[in-house]
This record gives structure tokens, sequence and C-alpha cells, in this order.
């Protein structure tokens, strides 16, 4: 299947049996849905690609093919390297600039404002460091993580911290690691955010 297939099958038929395809097309599928994220909006809009992704992420097993031991893992590795399209080209540029979490958030007029705070919230994994086999893959998708706290959208900024926070149960000291030096960059960020880093760190977010 094209980019225009997957996109098709991912955000308008939510089709999430891979068994016509096999785990190789899905990492290489997913791949390119996430590297050309961009060109999404020149057929649908981001209502329906936030439905498509809740559907992806939250819903059908897909994504659980990142930990198949019968894909070349370089393969995974790429595709796990993919979802950095995924808000670079999607949720930077087109999310509203809003926080989500507690009291203080907002959802905002923008549909994907939703997935993106909820990305990690609802990934298939929050790591699995008891699995040797499955380490390269938590790394890219923690690193993932940490380069999106460098974005100049709140909304990115606080979906990496969501994901850290989550990810802490398994990571504890890398996702502290990751959240201190983010802090230290990034001083003159707000309360709000800088509190939301702080619950994230202690593993403390919902």
């Amino acid at each position: 299947m094209d980019f225009d297939q997957w996109a098709h099958r991912v955000l308008v038929v939510k089709d999430g049996d891979a068994d016509d395809v096999g785990p190789l097309d899905v990492v290489r599928g997913l791949t390119e849905l996430f590297s050309s994220a961009g060109r999404l909006t020149e057929k649908y809009s981001t209502a329906q690609i936030n439905a498509g992704l809740w559907f992806l992420v939250g819903e059908c097993d897909m994504l659980h093919e990142l930990y198949n031991e019968g894909v070349d893992e370089s393969l995974r590795v790429r595709c796990a390297e993919s979802i950095r399209q995924l808000y670079r080209q999607l949720f930077a540029p087109l999310c509203q600039k809003v926080l989500s979490n507690g009291r203080q958030g907002r959802s905002g007029d923008e549909p994907l404002n939703s997935i993106c705070y909820m990305w990690w919230d609802v990934f298939p994994t929050w790591g699995r460091p008891d699995r040797p086999e499955s380490r390269e893959i938590d790394s890219v998708l923690l690193d993932v993580m940490r380069e999106t706290l460098g974005s100049d959208n709140v909304a990115c900024v606080e979906s990496g911290l969501h994901g850290l926070g989550h990810w802490h149960l398994n990571y504890p000291d890398e996702t502290e690691a990751i959240i201190d030096g983010f802090l230290r960059a990034r001083p003159e960020i707000s309360p709000s955010l800088k509190q939301y880093a702080s619950d994230a760190r202690s593993g403390r977010v919902l």
C-alpha cells in the first residue's frame, strides 16, 4: 500500500486488522505515514486526522509491531524515529498553543490538540526495560519525547512531558534526567508548564 492507501485505511476506514498485510508492511506503512504526516491535511480535515490517530494509537494493534522481533530492528527503529515527523509536520504547526492538563487546561478550538496531548498516554507501551530486546526502541521513543520539549508549541512540549510522566514508571532515571535538562534549558517557561514538568518528573500525570 502507498501513502494514500494507508492514510485512507487509518483515517477513514479505521481498519486495524493487519492480517492482510503482515508485520513488515505495517512497519513500513506506518513509517511512511508518520514521515509524510504533513501531507495528510491535503485531503483530510484536522478533525478526521485527530479521530484517525486516536484509532491508530489507542484502538488497533498496528503500533505493537514496533516490538515484533520478526521485523528487522533497523526498520522498527526507523518507524519509531518517524514519530518525530508527526510532531514536526503536524502537531507543532497546527495545534493551538495552549495547555490541556488540569484546571487551567483548555482543549482549544483545534481538534489535533486532543491526540497531541494524549498520544503517549494511550500509546501501546510505556517502556519495557525488563526485555533487553526492547531497549533500543524504548530509547528511540524516549528521545522523541525529549525532542518535543524543545518545540516552540507549548502543546507539543506538554505532550512530551505527559509521555515522560507515564514512562517514569519504568524509566525513572532516564525521564528525570530528560526533564531536568529541559528545566535547565528553558527557564522562561510559564509557571503552569513548570509545575506540570515537576509533576511529570515524579510520574504524577493523568
